[in-house]
């Protein structure tokens, strides 16, 4: 059974081996394969200088492959809050649309604020296990990594404990991309 993400929900990401090491320790402790999925993601950037990703973003992703219900492209503003290892999200804004022109032109518009940052494209398998979703990603640029959603840090521990988790990420995926690229 998987869950319904909600805003009960946190999350934590973390670095693993390799992708395929991690989808083999997902399905030995139980979990079942949902779907495969890329997309490209679009970041953009507050105009002034010295942000953090992690405080505010705004994204435009992508789907280039997905079974997920969800238009061709949607453009997310979120803040994110971390608690120790755990992420909560705030979404400000979530817009979908049918192509990436409409959806920049609607950041251009409506979130003048920001402007063109970096993009990536990252490559994903789904999994689900009991009321928590998985998801192991490979990201463009950066190493192999894994984040789990559940309703418990507990659970999340257990997880990334059973799985080889070892190194957590304490910012965002554009936060720490923004770094990696050496951008401002």
């Amino acid at each position: 059974m998987s869950c319904v993400h909600n805003d009960s929900m946190i999350e934590s990401r973390g670095l693993i081996e390799s992708v395929e090491k991690a989808k083999d320790a997902v399905e030995k402790i139980g979990g079942t394969f949902k779907s495969n999925y890329r997309f490209k993601d679009v970041i953009f950037v507050p105009q002034r200088n010295n942000c953090n990703l992690n405080d505010d973003v705004v994204r435009v992703r992508v789907y280039v492959k997905s079974d997920w219900p969800t238009k061709k492209v949607v453009v997310v503003r979120k803040q994110a809050t971390f608690t120790g290892m755990l992420k909560k999200d705030h979404v400000v804004i979530k817009e979908a649309f049918d192509s990436e022109k409409e959806a920049v032109n609607f950041v251009k518009k409506h979130i003048s604020e920001f402007q063109y940052g970096f993009e990536y494209v990252r490559e994903g398998w789904e999994y689900s296990l009991g009321d928590c979703r998985i998801f192991i990603e490979d990201i463009e640029g950066y190493q192999p990594s894994m984040e789990v959603e559940a309703n418990d840090e507990k659970i999340i521990r257990d997880l990334f404990r059973k799985i080889g988790v070892n190194t957590m990420m304490k910012e965002s995926v554009p936060e720490i991309m923004r770094r990696r690229l050496k951008l401002r």
